[in-house]
């Protein structure tokens, strides 16, 4: 009876590693072909805008930025290392808000269409 006891443990033993291998080992059908996330976040004085920006290329990006807060543009541009990361914020102001629309725009270096483009209202009551 105690070889066969022995044979039930290893054998569970070894079902526990195989599906703990298959968890960790096999390709998921989730891709994260995401590579730029905008958000607003609210603080207690003021807005910030961030966008998180990932270089999935082999060669460096610039990107070129517009953030427009109802008529007011401003204008930034980066350059993004391939395989690395980069967090772009901007602060919102209250006093800076007439309508309280935002406008963040994307580009690619030389690409006329946005990458990546996102509108928000504010609400500054």
């Amino acid at each position: 009876m105690t070889k066969l006891r022995l044979i039930f443990v290893l054998s569970f033993i070894i079902l526990a590693g195989i599906s703990i291998s298959t968890i960790y080992f096999l390709p998921t059908n989730q891709h994260y072909d995401e590579s730029r996330k905008v958000q607003i976040i609210e603080g207690e004085n003021e807005w910030i805008l961030q966008c998180d920006i990932i270089n999935k290329e082999d060669t460096d990006i610039e990107y070129i930025i517009h953030v427009t807060v109802d008529d007011a543009v401003y204008k930034d541009s980066i350059v993004v290392k391939p395989g690395k990361a980069y967090t772009y914020i901007h602060h919102i102001y209250p006093e800076q808000l007439r309508e309280g629309m935002v406008t963040f725009t994307l580009y690619e270096r030389d690409k006329i269409e946005p990458v990546e483009q996102a509108t928000y209202y504010l609400d500054y009551d």
